[in-house]
């Protein structure tokens, strides 16, 4: 009986350690989120990269697109991202960790303050809407425009708005007014990068890389708001040589020695 016992216990620990070994050889997924009026097709050079190394990849298409621009409110727009990290689980892999540039990249500190469970995020070259309206007339009028229709009890009709990336040339919106000021309103924690700093960082419990380009101006307070994530043994920050555009395309190397280190 105990030559039984001794010989199920030691095939129960092999079978757990191989189990083990297993998991670890999975792939890490990673989801990658687009920035504002972009589409997953400025990730094609890095999607590449990264499937090169043994990734896999998700990149969908959010509602903050060109084509989509604000679709969805962004609480909605996160429950996109939460079924391409199930899918790609489904798909076998072991830990997910989801990347986002510009827009896409502070989209990605919500998600990794709000959801557990993931390897870590990414976020490179983060940048948000103005911080001063005063300097964004054209997004200041559309943001209040947008909180005297809800306050009227329209937050669900479909209206035009205007939006901006840079200085205050419009883009053309059309959306509710509950999905506009989840974006830009005075309780969205997105809304600006001051504030995404101030009410996000402080909340990531995971690794963080952060990726910045040389020459990306949105990057000149970098430094500063890392200081604001608490601290990780696996977090980074790594400058890269680009421009704000370009960070994506030259994040390939940083990123993937980044991800095989041990999560």
């Amino acid at each position: 009986m105990r030559i039984l016992l001794a010989l199920y216990l030691a095939g129960t620990l092999a079978l757990a350690g191989l189990q083990a070994s297993a998991a670890a050889t999975q792939p890490i997924g990673v989801v990658l989120l687009h920035g504002k009026t972009g589409t997953p097709n400025q990730f094609t050079k890095l999607s590449a990269a990264l499937a090169a190394a043994g990734y896999a990849v998700a990149a969908p298409e959010m509602c903050w697109s060109k084509k989509r621009i604000f679709d969805k409110a962004f609480d909605d727009c996160m429950k996109e991202v939460d079924a391409a990290v199930t899918r790609l689980k489904a798909n076998g892999a072991a830990k997910v960790v989801v990347v986002g540039a510009s827009q896409g990249a502070i989209a990605v500190f919500d998600y990794g303050a709000t959801r557990a469970g993931l390897a870590g995020i990414v976020a490179m070259a983060p940048a948000g809407d103005p911080p001063d309206l005063a300097k964004a007339p054209n997004l200041a009028a559309s943001i209040a425009s947008a909180a005297a229709l809800a306050k009227a009890g329209k937050g669900d009709t479909v209206t035009d708005f205007n939006d901006v990336i840079t200085g205050d040339v419009p883009i053309p919106v059309k959306a509710t007014p509950n999905a506009f000021l989840s974006f830009h309103g005075p309780q969205s924690e997105i809304a600006t990068m001051k504030r995404a700093i101030a009410d996000l960082l402080p909340r990531l419990k995971l690794p963080v890389l952060w990726i910045s380009g040389t020459t990306d101006p949105t990057q000149g307070g970098a430094p500063q708001a890392v200081d604001r994530i608490p601290k990780n043994a696996l977090s980074r920050h790594v400058l890269v040589d680009a421009d704000h555009g370009g960070t994506a395309d030259a994040a390939g190397d940083a990123m993937i020695a980044w991800l095989a280190t041990p999560k």
